[in-house]
Parts: structure tokens; C-alpha cells; sequence
């Protein structure tokens, strides 16, 4: 099994988000930890779960979300280290 680090989920997710990251005047190479793609506009209430699928789905792993704190779901960050330290091979996916 590979495994997933943080750099590697902050990547995608600035990648996935490029677009709107760029309108808003940011670089996507110095974004900080920090950001919050919520509270930024990037991305919507409905946008956390595609966000979350998008992860699963690059990753191809399962998230128990209901151990991350709900305000950190949408921070750049803490969002990047769950994933890495909190990822399970989702046996469905063939990994």
C-alpha cells in the first residue's frame, strides 16, 4: 500500500482548486496552511463533500470524517495531515 503524505494531498487539492484560488489573487505555490477554502469562497457547503469524494477518489481511500474537527474540514493544512495520517485503503477500489 502506498503511503499518502500531506504534501501530496495539498498538492491536489491546489491543483483541483487552481482556478478559483488564482482569481482570488493568490499563487497557488505560497497559499498557506491556513487557508480555508470555505470561508475563501473556493469552495461551497455542497463543495465539501465533492472535495472530500475527490480525495477519496485520487487516493483511492476511505476517510472516517467524524474524527476530524468539523471547523478543519475546509483548512488547507490540517485537511492535508488528516488524510495522510487517517487514510484506509478502500478495499473496493482494487489497492
Amino acid at each position: 500500500m502506498n503511503r499518502v503524505i500531506p504534501e501530496q494531498v495539498r498538492n491536489f487539492l491546489l491543483t483541483k482548486y487552481a482556478q478559483p484560488i488564482k482569481e482570488l489573487g493568490l499563487d497557488t505555490g505560497t497559499v498557506p496552511d491556513d487557508f480555508d477554502f470555505l470561508l475563501q469562497g473556493v469552495i461551497d457547503s455542497f463543495g465539501i463533500l465533492e472535495m472530500i469524494s475527490a480525495i477519496e477518489d485520487e487516493f483511492h481511500l476511505q476517510l472516517d470524517m467524524a474524527t476530524l474537527d468539523a471547523e478543519q474540514i475546509t483548512i488547507l493544512g490540517p485537511l492535508s495531515r488528516y488524510v495522510a495520517e487517517n487514510a484506509k485503503t478502500d478495499p473496493s477500489a482494487g489497492v
